[in-house]
């Protein structure tokens, strides 16, 4: 018997999906024109230039967005409500870059982590401290936002994340 005819077939399992809103259109989506608006995005865009995060939460199933969203995809509600959310995070995953040093030509391991502030429902990429070597990254790594010393109202303005004491670890010891 080959290896072909010894695999196992995958049962496609359907799930029933409960319809949450519904909106009767015609979308003719050829000539469909939409103009970006960034006004949404000033009170969390003010508040970065603060040194101070904030997220938008759906007032429909109260999850939080960071960075803040225009329409909850789950639930298709425009996030209307901003909170406040603390500049400690975890990483929640993350993958190893590999990165040429300018200046010397060497090729450099960096992780690219995904960051899943705390109080929040969302992740978003950054970065870690460049001394943070690649072999003490792990998935629920606790981080904390280093800002940038002249801050623009940007998603830059978080230079990179730091490492913060884990308590986990003093358990292990």
């Amino acid at each position: 018997m080959s290896k072909m005819t010894q695999r196992k077939s995958l049962d496609y399992v359907k799930k029933d999906y409960v319809r949450t809103r519904t909106m009767p259109a015609n979308w003719h989506l050829t000539s469909y024109k939409y103009k970006f608006n960034i006004t949404h995005m000033k009170p969390f865009l003010g508040k970065l230039k603060e040194q101070k995060l904030v997220a938008n939460r759906c007032s429909g199933c109260n999850r939080v967005f960071y960075p803040p969203r225009l329409v909850c995809g789950k639930c298709l509600v425009k996030p209307d409500k901003w909170v406040d959310i603390r500049d400690t995070a975890s990483v929640s995953t993350y993958a190893i870059a590999y990165l040429k040093d300018s200046e010397t030509g060497e090729v450099v391991e960096r992780p690219m982590v995904l960051v899943h502030h705390d109080g929040t429902d969302t992740s978003s990429i950054a970065e870690l401290h460049p001394d943070i070597d690649v072999k003490d990254t792990y998935v629920g790594m606790p981080i904390k936002a280093h800002w940038r010393e002249e801050r623009s109202g940007g998603l830059m303005d978080i230079e990179y994340y730091d490492k913060i004491e884990d308590d986990a670890e003093d358990i292990k010891d």
